[in-house]
């Protein structure tokens, strides 16, 4: 008899052990695929997004031979993307002829659409902040456009356009409604290479670009964001037309924003 009640009492222990062993088993997937779920939906932690908003010389433009842009890995960016590495993401929005805060519309399109194709980077810029959310870091080097005979610019002029970009970036976006309870992200105003043109449209402001960084530096001390002049490691663009750099000078200045990113972030 009491043999009996022992093994009764034997089996529902193993029963029970089982349920336990079951029970746990089960709260492990679960838990796995809430962790794996939560992954593939992704958020602002995930990666640390910077977006990097400028012109030919963040577009990569270059007058190679049967090469018009450099490669991915040759661009600044790419410099910025392979040295932070896998847990940042950066992406490129370079536009060739872009200006800080000047419409220029393109000659060369078809008339039907030439006034569709404004390089002005100020109408463009909220769109492309939406468009990218959620931004940790946004890198503004523009300037150098604005400084075409053409456009009669003063640095103070290029300068006070800059300050409408940042403050495009900072001031005009609510938090809570249309970053969809993302942060705003930081800005790093990024003084570009001075002119050494040797062209016409842009040879007479050779020596007011050289005026432009410090003029940055106060656009960035007033509205309380970041500021790296690029004139300190790469001083003269190295191509020909002393407007674009060369494949070692992205490479010089992309070493340098990474550095100054990683300051930026440990903030």
């Amino acid at each position: 008899m009491i043999f009996i009640i022992f093994m009764k009492e034997a089996c529902i222990f193993m029963r029970l052990k089982k349920s336990i062993t079951v029970g746990l088993v089960i709260m492990l997937i679960l838990a796995l695929s809430g962790t794996i779920c939560l992954a593939s939906e992704g958020g602002a932690g995930e990666k640390i997004r910077i977006m990097c908003y400028g012109d030919s010389n963040t577009w990569g433009f270059t007058q190679r031979p049967n090469v018009k842009r450099y490669p991915s890995d040759v661009r600044w960016t790419g410099v910025l993307q392979n040295n932070l590495g896998n847990d940042y993401q950066i992406i490129e929005e370079g536009l060739s002829s872009r200006t800080a805060g000047i419409d220029d519309y393109k000659n060369g399109l078809n008339e039907y659409i030439q006034y569709d194709m404004n390089f002005n980077g100020r109408p463009t810029l909220l769109p492309l902040l939406k468009s990218h959310i959620p931004l940790d870091v946004v890198v503004i080097m523009l300037g150098t456009n604005d400084f075409k005979v053409k456009f009669r610019q003063t640095p103070e002029m290029v300068a006070e356009s800059m300050d409408k970009l940042v403050k495009l970036v900072t001031n005009s976006v609510d938090p809570e409604q249309e970053w969809y309870g993302y942060s705003v992200p930081k800005v790093l105003i990024v003084a570009p290479t001075p002119l050494n043109a040797t062209k016409e449209s842009f040879a007479a402001n050779n020596g007011p670009s050289h005026e432009l960084a410090k003029l940055y530096e106060k656009v960035a001390q007033a509205n309380g964001v970041d500021f790296f002049d690029a004139g300190k490691v790469v001083p003269v663009p190295g191509m020909k037309d002393g407007i674009h750099l060369t494949a070692n000078q992205h490479k010089i200045l992309g070493d340098a924003l990474t550095q100054k990113i990683r300051s930026m972030l440990n903030e």
